[in-house]
């Protein structure tokens, strides 16, 4: 039996590390180790729901909008039990849905060209696919200048970006205007036609197959799929393979009749099950059996406490809790997303995948390449329906009692928020992000998470180097910034930071804090 420690596991979010047994070449069991304490909920405590939306805004600086407005979605649900509020203007549900799914095309470009893409270029791989090379690639280098006009996009409605302060409960606190909302579709449009028209997806596939580029058929396209192609040329349609459990929050609701374009539910035992809030509320729990909290912070997040910290406690190795739907583990993100809504784009997961409901490292990542173009075809059509002559805000109550649950889908997955208010001040919160769902640790029964039982099973060929173990990770999209952060200690502590480019003037910064007792992103 060898042990191997990989840490970190991801690129650029946050700290996580995974230990893995691997006997006869296969990992036989893994744990995945979430490094820092979160407690964003925590400072929320005795504030008014308006800085709950700005301070849970900031758990994460790469999925800047889903905190913010899944707060105050939350807010706004305790509102309306109260009997004390309508909900959102109908401006205000379209630039939500406007803004999230702007979001999705820029998040999941990061993910399939910075994140995950790499592993099966030609620098890393020798695929063959020198595009899409870490940095020096002519479809890494597009896909950024195109991720930096969404960027723009955004900051036109929130602001600024990351961290926009558009989102507030009741709705927005900025009002779009005709220029605005058109300038903001000039560059949607620019970042479609690099991508290509969804039609071309066939050809486009054909294409890379055979080692051909159309840029006619879309630039976008081209490199996107040849991510998908060398991914399959590396067995990953083998790699990672989870129980076959989704779940989704359900996102980008019709403000007229309240349907959701990719619908709320989970997927088991081979069926579609869709449900209504209540019952999507009704079924999560949280377990803290490994992880660093106290036995009371486990439990229904309607009711548990904020996250309470026991550093001593027995055979714990996360600061991450181990969320569970009707007991199970379940996996989330836009794998969950599709298939809960029944959709595979051109049946790629079904013939490239080996099933348009079956987890693994490979499903995962053309899920995420199906939701890019499902979603570029829908974002023109919110912001055609946004009326500027219109309310984008409803007046909030500010002193009521009540309890809510926002329920979300960020690019990552299911994202749910829980608070209760009492006279307009904030009496318990709790988050359960998507990186927890598929990455926490094993609960109390001995259930591993969705990332740890995906890996159990995948080859290790190279201790020195488990490349494979990495990917099937990195199909989770795993962000430590939004599940885990650090409070650091009453300390003096003194850095020097280099400059990225030693040929640039200057001899470096240095960095000095104090004293400090800070909640901190990672």
């Amino acid at each position: 039996m060898v042990e191997i420690t990989i840490d970190p596991t991801t690129r650029i979010e946050g700290h996580h590390g995974t230990v893995l047994e691997v006997e006869d070449g296969q990992v036989v069991e893994a744990k995945s180790q979430m490094k820092m304490f979160r407690g964003a909920e925590i400072i929320t405590i005795g504030r008014q729901p308006n800085d709950a939306a700005q301070l849970t805004g900031m758990v994460c600086g790469v999925c800047f909008l889903c905190h913010r407005l899944c707060s105050s979605k939350a807010s706004e649900d305790a509102a309306m039990n109260a009997g004390v509020y309508d909900g959102p203007p109908r401006n205000a549900v379209l630039l939500r849905d406007a803004a999230e799914g702007i979001f999705y095309l820029w998040n999941h470009a990061i993910h399939l060209f910075a994140l995950a893409g790499p592993d099966y270029s030609d620098a890393v791989a020798d695929t063959g696919f020198d595009r899409i090379d870490p940095l020096e690639g002519d479809g890494y280098q597009s896909a950024l200048a195109n991720q930096r006009k969404l960027m723009k996009a955004l900051t036109e409605f929130g602001g600024r970006a990351p961290h926009p302060v558009g989102y507030i409960p009741g709705g927005l606190a900025t009002k779009a205007d005709a220029s605005t909302i058109e300038q903001v579709k000039s560059r949607v449009r620019e970042v479609s036609e690099w991508l290509g028209p969804t039609d071309a997806i066939p050809e486009v596939l054909e294409n890379v197959q055979n080692g051909e580029f159309d840029p006619t058929l879309g630039e976008g396209l081209h490199d996107v799929v040849s991510i998908l192609v060398g991914a399959a040329q590396m067995g990953a349609a083998e790699l990672g393979e989870g129980p076959n459990r989704f779940y989704s929050n359900g996102i980008f609701e019709d403000p007229d009749t309240g349907e959701l374009f990719l619908p709320r539910g989970v997927y088991r035992d081979g069926q579609v099950e869709l449900m209504d809030k209540e019952e999507i509320v009704e079924g999560i729990t949280e377990d803290t059996e490994y992880s660093w909290y106290t036995d009371e912070s486990a439990g229904a997040p309607t009711e548990a406490p904020p996250p309470e910290p026991d550093l001593d406690k027995e055979d714990a190795y996360s600061w991450g809790k181990a969320p569970r739907f009707d007991g199970q583990s379940v996996e989330v993100g836009p794998l969950a997303r599709l298939v809960v809504a029944d959709l595979d784009p051109f049946d790629l997961r079904e013939t490239l995948g080996g099933g348009s409901a079956e987890s693994n490292t490979l499903n995962r990542l053309i899920a995420r390449a199906q939701e890019v173009v499902l979603v570029r075809d829908q974002v023109l059509e919110w912001l055609d329906a946004i009326d500027p002559s219109e309310p984008f805000v409803n007046d909030f109550p500010k002193e009521f009692t009540g309890e809510g649950v926002g329920l979300f889908e960020p690019s990552r997955g299911a994202l749910s928020h829980y608070v209760d208010i009492e006279d307009g001040i904030i009496e318990r919160y709790q988050i359960i992000t998507p990186t927890l769902w598929n990455i926490g640790p094993r609960d109390g029964e001995g259930q591993p998470s969705i990332m740890e039982e995906a890996i159990v099973g995948d080859p290790v060929d190279d201790v020195e180097n488990p490349l494979d173990i990495l990917r099937t990770v990195r199909s989770f999209d795993p962000c430590l910034a939004c599940a885990v952060h650090v409070r650091s200690p009453e300390s003096e502590y003194e850095t020097i930071i280099e400059p990225a480019r030693p040929e640039m003037a200057g001899a470096g910064a240095s960095c000095e804090v104090r004293d400090s007792p800070m909640m901190d992103d990672d």
